[in-house]
């Protein structure tokens, strides 16, 4: 009797330590969550190709408003190096081809005009507005030339056109699961530049998570000396490092 009242004590002692060794569940208390930071991209590198229409105002020929067509590629690259920065660089290259507008000749007329190079290199900053809304400025220079073929046409080498310009980028971009958008203007001092201030809009798809798909519409809002009533498109990819 005695040996069963000890050894009933030794297992309620046991049991009573073990249970003061555990605390109870807290009642209400729900885990913090994480959330995943914004994978908005500034280092990247993008290739896309373009296609842009407009009308020429040229100064060695007697016939304006020529309806342009723009046909090229376009490199750009961005690198950030520290929080809230990035660096950008850019070239594009498209061959042009322009049309008499119709009623000046008996028939319609296609001729090329030349190919058209830009350049841009610049520094850029961004400020979250909420963690996968960003406002971004770029600042830098560019430099744009038309080398033209227009001499064939009557025209002198002088129809060639080129300058060198500051140009500002202040825009919105915004990712949502996948999907992240840029939307803004652009403006720039270059003559030679497809328009002085220019709209677009950037949509990209995550393809997978180093790749993008993107397309981007532009349309100018004040025309250049030497371009007017801009209008483009571009389709490419975009990979993330």
């Amino acid at each position: 009797m005695i040996t069963k009242t000890l050894a009933l004590l030794a297992l309620a002692v046991v049991t009573t330590t073990a249970q003061a060794g555990t605390s109870a569940p807290a009642k209400g208390v729900i885990a913090p969550t994480i959330e995943p930071e914004s994978t908005i991209s500034y280092s990247n590198i993008s290739l896309s190709k373009q296609y842009a229409s407009g009308k020429l105002v040229p100064t060695q020929l007697p016939i304006n408003n020529l309806e342009l067509d723009l046909e090229g590629f376009a490199l750009a690259l961005e690198y950030s190096p520290a929080d809230n920065l990035y660096f950008a660089l850019g070239v594009s290259r498209s061959e042009v081809t322009a049309k008499i507008p119709d009623g000046i000749l008996p028939v319609p007329l296609d001729f090329e005009v030349g190919d058209y190079w830009a350049v841009n290199t610049g520094i850029g900053g961004f400020i979250p507005l909420t963690k996968n809304i960003h406002f971004v400025t770029e600042l830098g220079a560019n430099y744009a030339v038309l080398f033209s073929s227009l001499q064939s046409l009557g025209a002198s080498p002088a129809s060639d056109a080129s300058d060198w310009g500051f140009y500002a980028i202040p825009h919105i971009r915004a990712q949502f699961g996948k999907f992240e958008t840029h939307v803004g203007a652009s403006y720039t001092t270059s003559d030679t530049a497809t328009s002085e201030w220019n709209g677009f809009l950037r949509l990209l798809y995550a393809a997978t998570p180093e790749l993008d798909l993107f397309v981007t519409g532009s349309f100018g809002l004040a025309d250049s000396a030497r371009i007017h009533d801009f209008q483009g498109v571009n389709f490419g990819l975009r990979y993330k490092f």
